[in-house]
Parts: structure tokens; C-alpha cells; sequence
């Protein structure tokens, strides 16, 4: 896939973060938009192929801004959806402004962006970042895995609506990733978090991997999958079949 430009929700740390490194490496134009300047400014300083626009892809003037700005770049382009909310918390104790976030973030943000930008992706592609949380709502988290199970909603609603255009639609599972987000409701207890021991398992079992991984493979799946797999195949990087083709090695270390 010859695409030249890609703008990246969520670019200032995590999986976004080392997406545009990896895409930037790879000779791609990339814009990486979060809500921390500083951070951002950090990830644009490595290469000069990234530029960054600050602001909270919740907020309509910042998606204009995004859409601008991805505007002003060469085509084929494409669209990360990396920005995430994770909010903990029991449904019966959240508050209204809580679970409107989860949403805003997760879903609306990236429906609206998508919308604004048809026009700029022409040729180009959308790529859905999801999680097994949407289909495995657990306990304390149950906000987010409806937000994920919307996004994924979304992702096939936008297949199907643009299935006769030329913009292409994807989406992958990333498993358990190291970052920012993981580490700050690992650091809950139980009793905020009833499902923490869930995910501890999968530490414990070396099922973890870091946001460099993810970038990789993100990487292939917008540069280097013919589209018609890209479209039709339901993604995750825990399958095998596929690690040949991008991963230098088994997928995940044994626990020590």
C-alpha cells in the first residue's frame, strides 16, 4: 500500500507514540495529535517527518484542526483511531460525566473524525485499534468494554457504508499492552478494580507486550497487506499465522 501521510490519534505516548516513529522510519509524512503538548513535541522531535497539532480529539475545534492539517499533506492517507479512555468504576456508582467520556473518546470521537475526513482518504485507509474487552466485559470496567463494543460497531458500519469506495477499513486486537493506560489501573486495588486480577494473569503469564510490538504490526497492516485482507480479515496479534510476515520472533517472552 503506497500510503504517504497518516494521522494518529492518541501519537503522544503508548502505541501511538511508537506507530509514528515506526511509520516515520518507514518514509511516511505522519501528524500526531494528544492532549500533552510536551509529549507530543517529544515524539515530533525524533524524526522530521512527524508533526504535531495538540488538543482533545473530543472537542469539534480540534478535529477541524486535525482535518486541516491532515489536509495540507500528500496523499494516499490514512487514520490511526489510537486515542483510548480507560475508566474503571462499577455501572451502579459512575457518574453521568464518566460514562459520557468513555464514549466521547472511544466511539464519537472517532466516527466524527472519520466523517470529517472522508474526503482526505481517498485511496487511503482507517485502522480501528479494539480490545477483547468488548466481547469480555469484566467487572469495574464494564464502561469501557461497551465503548469498545460500540467502536467495533462502528468500524463494520463504516466497512459496509464505504465498502464501494476506495477507502479501506480495518481493525486489529492488540492483546495486553504495556502502557501508560495498563500500568494505571493495575496500580488500583481489587476493590476499585474487581477484574485487576484477570489482567494480572496475563502477566504472569508473560502475555504482555510492549507498545513497539503494536507499532509493527499496525506498521504492516497499513503499509503491507493487500486490501482486500486488510478489509476482510478480523485482526489480532495473537494469531500465528500472520508473525512470519512481520514478527521477527516468537510473540511474546516466557515468564520468568
Amino acid at each position: 500500500m503506497s500510503l504517504v501521510s497518516i494521522l494518529i490519534t492518541g501519537g503522544g505516548s503508548g502505541i501511538g507514540a511508537a506507530l509514528a516513529s515506526e511509520l516515520a522510519g518507514r518514509g511516511c509524512r505522519v501528524l500526531v495529535s494528544g492532549r500533552r503538548e510536551s509529549a507530543l513535541d517529544a515524539v515530533a522531535s525524533a524524526s522530521e517527518r512527524i508533526t504535531s497539532c495538540a488538543g482533545d480529539v473530543t472537542v469539534p475545534s480540534h478535529r477541524a484542526a486535525l482535518t486541516a492539517a491532515l489536509s495540507e499533506l500528500p496523499g494516499p492517507r490514512a487514520i490511526f483511531h489510537g486515542a483510548g479512555y480507560f475508566q474503571t468504576g462499577l455501572l451502579n456508582k459512575l457518574s453521568d460525566q464518566d460514562w459520557r467520556r468513555s464514549f466521547e473518546t472511544n466511539v464519537e470521537a472517532r466516527w466524527a473524525l472519520s466523517r470529517d475526513c472522508e474526503g482526505l482518504l481517498r485511496g487511503g485507509r482507517v485502522l480501528f485499534i479494539g480490545s477483547d474487552a468488548g466481547a469480555n466485559p469484566r467487572a469495574g470496567a464494564a464502561a469501557y468494554s461497551i465503548a469498545q463494543a460500540a467502536s467495533e460497531t462502528l468500524r463494520g458500519a463504516l466497512q459496509a457504508e464505504w465498502a464501494d469506495s476506495s477507502i479501506a477499513v480495518g481493525g486489529f486486537k492488540p492483546g495486553l499492552v504495556d502502557t501508560d493506560i495498563v500500568r494505571g489501573f493495575m496500580r488500583l486495588s481489587t476493590e476499585e478494580f474487581p477484574a485487576r486480577p484477570a489482567y494480572e494473569s496475563y502477566v504472569s503469564r508473560g502475555q504482555i507486550v510492549g507498545p513497539d510490538v503494536i507499532a509493527r504490526f499496525a506498521a504492516w497492516l497499513l503499509l503491507d497487506v493487500q486490501t482486500r485482507r486488510f478489509t476482510q480479515t478480523d485482526w489480532d496479534i495473537r494469531d500465528k499465522e500472520h508473525h512470519i510476515e512481520w514478527c521477527d520472533g516468537p510473540l511474546y517472552s516466557e515468564p520468568e
